[in-house]
């Protein structure tokens, strides 16, 4: 009786050890595969940018804050990402990493009734930033509501600069110029009028700005900023782009 109650013992033991070793691992995957592939790391080098940076330097100011990075909303909750972005007030612009997972895809066909789930390739979705402007500058009270008399909103439409896969993930780059709105924003710091900024998410087929599929803020007044700044395979691509 000793004799298989040890060996029990031991293929319990053994079976429990598989187990942890197979959660453990199935974590490390899981940590490792979700994060942005290389390419989705470096920014994208351009006009407006590259001169700011020749001008800058490592003087460049670039930001961004810890705003939640994952739609969460009770009709897209989990679909889509902003993996990382950067706010760059000497060039104007804003760049951002957008993710969604292949099964994003499958309950975008069922929620707009596709006969058939749309490919990985395809260009399902726009991506817009919305910035909110104070218009009462002297009445800070009024700033978290959406009374024109009292805020401003002006969306700006960007360019997707790179688009790449890994795993079950799907990303685009985009740059926004928020020149093509006429928002300065550099200006709109300075005078504190900056509320916010949100990337609105609408899918191609039925855009409607005053309902998007999904919203994320990048930027609100009441947070703190976290200065980024560049590093070397950033300034490598600036540097490539202005000898081109």
């Amino acid at each position: 009786m000793s004799i298989v109650f040890k060996i029990l013992k031991k293929t319990v033991v053994l079976l429990f050890s598989c187990l942890i070793a197979f959660v453990c691992g199935f974590l490390l995957w899981r940590i490792f595969s979700s994060g942005d592939p290389s390419s989705m790391k470096v920014i994208s080098a351009n006009d407006r940018l590259c001169e700011a940076y020749s001008q800058k330097g490592d003087g460049l100011y670039m930001f961004k804050q810890e705003q939640r990075s994952i739609t969460s909303g009770e009709n897209n909750y989990g679909y889509f990402s902003i993996t990382d972005y950067v706010i760059i007030p000497d060039a104007n612009q804003i760049q951002t990493v957008f993710r969604y997972n292949t099964s994003t895809l499958e309950k975008t066909a069922e929620d707009f009734g596709f006969d058939s789930v749309p490919s990985r390739e395809d260009e399902v979705y726009d991506v817009t930033v919305l910035v909110a402007i104070d218009l009462t500058s002297d009445v800070k009270e009024d700033n978290s509501g959406n009374d024109p008399a009292s805020v401003k909103f002006v969306r700006c439409h960007g360019k997707m600069t790179l688009s790449d896969t890994k795993n079950l993930y799907n990303y685009r780059r985009f740059v926004f110029q928020l020149d093509d709105a006429d928002i300065d924003l550099q200006e709109l710091m300075d005078k504190e009028l900056l509320l916010a900024i949100y990337a609105d998410i609408c899918y191609k087929g039925a855009i409607d700005y005053d309902k998007p599929y999904g919203t994320l803020c990048l930027y609100d007044f009441a947070s703190e900023n976290v200065r980024v700044k560049l590093d070397r395979k950033d300034e490598k691509a600036l540097e490539e782009y202005s000898d081109d």
